[in-house]
């Protein structure tokens, strides 16, 4: 696993700046940059946590899941990265409706024209 280390800024950071940070610099790397897993040093958190684990348990975490690069970030913040450029995508062939404030998801075409005409879609796909 490649691992790039980011100095720190003039102003201290803090986990959702460092964050953008690491994607920032991971989009410059990689075609489709996914976190897999992060550890925030200052705090002690990270995920994934995992029950009963090491301290270091989301590092393997990391690197056993197709981890492929590894931003340190100030010192304090670890973010790894995999590479979804590959990953077959899921089929998310499903449309977001609106029935007198229930929201509900229901498969493309499985609703006829006159419950998509009762129904406010919302911006979800197949709308």
């Amino acid at each position: 696993m490649q691992t790039i280390k980011l100095p720190d800024q003039d102003t201290p950071m803090n986990f959702t700046q460092a964050r953008l940070t690491a994607v920032g610099k991971a989009d410059e790397i990689l075609k489709k940059p996914v976190i897999v897993a992060w550890k925030d040093d200052r705090t002690g958190k990270f995920a994934p946590a995992i029950p009963g684990g090491a301290e270091d348990r989301w590092h393997v975490y990391g690197e056993s899941n197709e981890g492929i690069l590894e931003l340190q970030i100030a010192d304090a913040f670890h973010f790894i990265f995999t590479d979804a450029e590959g990953f077959d995508e899921p089929d998310t062939n499903l449309v977001s409706l609106e029935d007198n404030g229930t929201k509900f998801l229901c498969l493309n075409d499985a609703c006829t024209e006159e419950d998509r005409q009762s129904w406010i879609l919302s911006d979800g796909l197949g709308g």
